[in-house]
This record gives structure tokens, sequence and C-alpha cells, in this order.
């Protein structure tokens, strides 16, 4: 007789496993601080190309002005001025990543724990008792699960 309770709990992993659970596994091979790090890195990037193409075109937008009062322009305190403005915009935009991605992250792990004891449960309604090799090793990283192999 076939376990209804079993293929419900099938389903369910079948379900997390096609959709989210791809991208929530592949997160949570890296340590967190790694996660979190590398994603600040790109948003600094990304922060920074943007303000570059801001400030490119207020330059652009005033280069008739400056061209004209060439003399009189403070360039130094011009200078001053937007680079006291990109640190503002690349702090806030860094510390946004920071605590977005740790929360991701955070939430990701909770997830894949509660995969991982839905793999338990259905291996001791398999009655082997044993926990498949899934792969997922919460708190390694890709190198360690390379080790491994």
């Amino acid at each position: 007789m076939i376990d209804e309770e079993r293929i419900k709990l099938m389903a369910r992993m079948a379900s997390f496993e096609e959709n989210e659970g791809k991208k929530v596994i592949r997160l949570t091979e890296y340590f967190q601080s790694d996660y979190v790090a590398f994603q600040m890195m790109k948003t600094a990037v990304s922060a920074t190309a943007a303000w570059l193409l801001i400030v490119g075109v207020r330059l652009l937008c005033q280069f008739d002005t400056m061209i004209a009062q060439f003399y009189e322009t403070d360039f130094a305190g011009m200078a001053k001025g937007f680079l006291r403005e990109y640190l503002i915009i690349l702090i806030g935009y860094v510390l946004f990543s920071y605590f977005l991605y740790t929360s991701r992250y955070t939430k990701a792990k909770k997830e894949v724990k509660v995969y991982q004891k839905a793999l338990k449960r259905l291996s001791v309604m398999n009655g082997t008792g044993e926990t498949e090799n899934t792969g997922i090793a919460p708190g390694r990283n890709k190198s360690a699960q390379r080790e491994r192999k």
C-alpha cells in the first residue's frame, strides 16, 4: 500500500527543489561571510559605475558653463563635492546590501534546514534509517565539498 504522507512529503520536496531550492541550495554552499562580502563588492562596483555615469552626465550638461568660466571655476572644490557625494552613496548602498544579503542568507539557511529534515524524515519512512548523500552540507563551502569527492 502506498503511504499517502510519504507521497505528500516527496511532492513538497520536489516542488522545493524545482522552484526556489536550486538557488537556495547553491547559496548555502558558501560561508555566510564569503557570500555577503562578494555581494557587497558587486554592489560597490555597480554603485561606482552608476555614480560615474551620473557625474559624467552632470559634467556634460554644465560643460559650456565650465568652459566659459574656466579660470573662475574651483575644480578642487568641485572634486571634493563629487567625492563626498560618492562616499555617501557608496557607504549607503554597501550597508544596505550587507543587511539585505545577510537576511537572504539566513532565510536560505533556514529553508535548507527544513529541507534536510524532510530528507531525514523521508529516509526514516523508507525504512533505511540513513540520510542520503544529497551534496548539501550546511556550513561547508565549495572547496570542502570538492575535497570530499
